[in-house]
């Protein structure tokens, strides 16, 4: 069980990513349970009930964050989607989501800088890999602005879609090719990590 005294914290000019709370159940189910949201994701089911939404948080919280951390995406002072990051000590993976009222914001984008900062400067790691579906063109974006680059083509399971196997892009990034974002105008400049 992680504790905010042990847990990652992060936050940029509008978000916080934190830890998961029992508070957070209602919204995280209305947004999973929007299918717009899900069917763009692998492992959440649609319909997503309360028992799924309570499942998703018992995991969040049980996680050993030198391994896996599971961020819920807080903007003024509300949660917002999910992000996260696994196999820390091992093939470092990222994936995330936001309810559909918050897309278009660039919001992902800077939630996206934020871990992905903290991940190669804090956790000392070199690279990262993510899978997007190719039916999700908005989400491939955000990773090729932020510097992931396409290795390949596979295919992956939706469980919102019972299971229908859709193409994904299989995508890296490494610590040299991440843009921070480090010009004048960039929100990350001069923030605090922790």
């Amino acid at each position: 069980m992680t504790t905010q005294s042990t847990f990652p914290v992060l936050r940029s000019e509008r978000l916080v990513l934190r830890e998961m709370r029992e508070a957070d159940l209602a919204l995280l189910c209305s947004y999973l349970g929007d299918f717009e949201v899900s069917k763009s994701l692998s492992s959440q089911p649609h319909p997503f009930l309360e028992a799924d939404g309570r499942d998703y948080i018992e995991q969040a919280l049980a996680n050993n964050t030198a391994e896996n951390v599971t961020w819920a995406i807080e903007l003024d002072g509300q949660f917002c989607g999910g992000f996260k990051a696994k196999e820390l000590h091992g093939a470092a993976s990222v994936g995330y989501w936001l309810g559909r009222e918050h897309w278009g914001k660039g919001l992902m984008s800077e939630a996206l800088h934020l871990a992905l900062t903290y991940l190669f400067q804090k956790r000392g790691l070199e690279t990262l890999q993510t899978g997007a579906f190719r039916c999700n063109p908005a989400s491939l974006r955000v990773l090729q602005k932020v510097g992931f680059v396409t290795k390949g083509l596979r295919t992956n399971t939706s469980n919102a879609r019972g299971g229908e196997e859709l193409e994904e892009e299989f995508l890296k990034v490494s610590i040299d090719q991440f843009r921070t974002e480090s010009d004048e105008h960039s929100p990350f400049k001069d923030k605090e990590l922790l």
